[in-house]
């Protein structure tokens, strides 16, 4: 029987596994370059930075007392999948950041030993000819898309999260402060689904249009889920008709939060938690 994911390693106590879909991922990146070797170079770069990308959420997160079942690699990228979530709002911060600090350090090292330079007009040059230099330059650039991406205040991708959890620190109710950070969550998601239009459109096929709409597909749909998820938890949404709509601000309709029985998914897009099952929607 054919199983969806398969166990790579366990590392630091945490069981990696392998989507199926890498090997959709496999081909795109072979097709791309003229030689397979690169191709295969970028997408073992790839998976190395999406697995140093998540260690970095689920250090931080079991450094504060959460539990971590595993970390799964698929065609979208990674997700971390928790068992319990920070409660306050400066570790979610924290969790949230260390995924793309991670990769700010994977991209700094890359360039640097890739021996890749800036000229006076602001062009980067690399040394040609050797597939460690071309494998550590793949290294910075990657990890530099991971970095900006991951920033991009979508949530529930990192950006978002972080965005959340410094408006609920300093400013509101994390009800408020997820309702913001999802509607442009959504909003984001809408724009990246029109990029994918425009490109097809114009005929620039060459940018993994199917991988960008099922990103924008997960990032719009999570980001609603985790929404509906916090009126839950907050005691907000049953029996209340305005939660429906995204205002739940009128008042409480049902005293005491359900139990937080679910399984958080951290990664690079997107975040969702089911209840009592495990639910991969991509997908930081």
């Amino acid at each position: 029987m054919i199983k969806s994911s398969y166990h790579l390693f366990t590392v630091f106590g945490i069981p990696v596994k392998a989507d199926l879909s890498l090997f959709i991922l496999a081909f795109l990146l072979i097709q791309s370059y003229s030689s397979p070797l690169y191709g295969l170079a970028t997408g073992v770069v790839l998976l190395i930075s999406i697995l140093l990308h998540e260690l970095g959420h689920s250090l931080v997160a079991m450094a504060f007392g959460c539990r971590v079942r595993d970390i799964t690699l698929m065609m979208m990228g990674g997700c971390a999948s928790m068992l319990s979530m920070p409660r306050k709002a400066w570790q979610e911060f924290l969790m949230a950041f260390a995924g793309p600090l991670v990769s700010l350090a994977l991209a700094i090292a890359g360039f640097l030993f890739a021996g890749a330079h800036f000229d006076s007009n602001g062009n980067l040059f690399l040394k040609q000819g050797e597939i460690f230099d071309f494998a550590f330059y793949q290294i910075g650039v990657l990890n530099l898309i991971l970095f900006i991406f991951n920033l991009l205040p979508a949530f529930p991708m990192d950006g978002g999260r972080i965005l959340r959890a410094f408006l609920q620190q300093f400013f509101m109710t994390k009800v408020k402060a997820t309702w913001i950070a999802s509607r442009i969550g959504r909003f984001v998601a809408i724009l990246m689904a029109l990029s994918v239009i425009y490109s097809w459109m114009t005929k620039q096929f060459d940018g993994y249009l199917i991988i960008r709409l099922l990103i924008a597909y997960s990032i719009y749909r999570a980001a609603e889920q985790e929404y509906q998820m916090v009126l839950a938890e907050e005691g907000y949404g049953k029996g209340n008709p305005f939660a429906r709509f995204g205002f739940p601000f009128f008042g409480r309709t049902t005293r005491t939060p359900p139990p937080d029985d679910g399984q958080a998914i951290v990664s690079p897009p997107p975040y969702e938690r089911g209840s009592g099952k495990r639910v991969d929607v991509r997908k930081e």
